[in-house]
């Protein structure tokens, strides 16, 4: 007898005000996306083009806080994701999210 397959979890990300290097660090894992896949079911994420967010079990969210429409974003996500992931420097400690010239 097959046993069914577990339930993938539904992941989404954004981007924030940042670089988008997280993003394409999750890209560079190159083959082994497939992998993934055969975990996971990606809502919002630059894998699918999805522009609005689902409810998802997971939500990860890049680059910090700069504006009133990334609190938006952040607060939709949080809304809408289980469990809410900080990745990288800018969403963790705040990094950055632009430089000044002088």
């Amino acid at each position: 007898m097959n046993a069914a397959a577990p339930a993938k979890l539904k992941v989404a990300t954004t981007s924030l005000a940042g670089c988008f290097g997280c993003h394409m660090s999750l890209l560079d894992i190159d083959e082994r996306l497939f992998e993934l896949v055969e975990k996971v079911e990606f809502d919002r994420s630059p894998l699918t083009d999805i522009k609005e967010v689902g409810n998802c079990d997971v939500g990860i969210i890049e680059g910090g806080l700069c504006n009133a429409e990334n609190v938006e974003v952040l607060r939709d996500f949080r809304r809408r994701c289980k469990v809410l992931v900080a990745m990288g420097a800018c969403a963790i400690n705040g990094g950055c999210p632009r430089s000044e010239t002088t």
